[in-house]
């Protein structure tokens, strides 16, 4: 075709006719302008193939990891739960005079309250990947992306939270630390760390729980423990699960 114009031109010049000459040479840069233009459609086309393969790879790999995060998130909350349902068995036992309740009973629940902590640590591989990449824009549904940018803020306030909940129990073992006997129970528990001997100093007492403010931080403790499942964990376990529904949604 190219070489058509270019005779027609050559033409054109000899007979010394420049309008004709004009409108074939005109007509040469139309059938290159849209050559190009077909050239970029093509790339574009390319492109947007690539691109929507590349998103359905990062949804997969997303819908997997807030799955399993979910699972993860869900075995955190039922941790959390028994860590303060046990520490309100302890709280019945406080007051002004000591309790009826045997040495190894009182560690086994100090076990149940103090050794353990609420920790969401989810799986963040392929998040850390979209965010440090810039591939969050590959994903086309914007109510997504918006809600991926919603969860990473409430899990900071989670992270917050728990921080808040690890010190208070930190603080409130200390009761029992500065005023019982850890290697007494040390031998009496079920699943102590270090088998040591049998300590020659008399049995704990457990005097800590006739201290007020024992008690009053021990409560503080459960209620910061209870607001953690209900204000902090119950709504990051929401979005989660929202982002879920949206990933498949976006899945073909």
């Amino acid at each position: 075709m190219t070489k058509f114009f270019r005779k027609i031109r050559q033409n054109s010049i000899k007979e010394n006719k420049t309008i004709n000459y004009l409108k074939y040479a005109f007509g040469e840069i139309i059938l290159v302008v849209i050559g190009i233009l077909i050239a970029l459609q093509i790339n574009n086309w390319n492109e947007r193939r690539k691109n929507k393969a590349t998103e359905q790879q990062l949804l997969t790999s997303l819908l997997q990891e807030f799955e399993t995060n979910l699972a993860i998130l869900d075995n955190t909350i039922e941790t959390n739960t028994k860590i303060f349902e046990t520490c309100v068995k302890i709280g019945d036992f406080t007051g002004p005079s000591l309790p009826e309740i045997s040495e190894k009973e009182m560690s086994q629940y100090l076990v149940g309250a103090f050794k353990y902590e609420s920790r969401y640590v989810p799986n963040q591989g392929t998040l850390n990947e979209i965010n440090n990449s810039g591939k969050l824009s590959l994903l086309s549904d914007i109510s997504l992306r918006k809600a991926i940018s919603e969860w990473h803020s409430q899990y900071e306030l989670v992270k917050n939270q728990e921080n808040y909940v690890v010190e208070e129990r930190d603080f409130t073992h200390k009761f029992f630390i500065n005023s019982g006997n850890f290697r007494r129970h040390l031998d009496l528990i079920d699943d102590a760390l270090l088998n040591v001997k049998p300590s020659k100093f008399p049995n704990n007492d457990f005097s800590f729980l006739t201290n007020p403010q024992f008690e009053s931080n021990l409560y503080l403790y459960i209620v910061a423990s209870i607001n953690l499942n209900k204000s902090f964990y119950q709504p990051l376990k929401e979005k989660t699960e929202g982002i879920i529904e949206k990933l498949k949604q976006n899945i073909d």
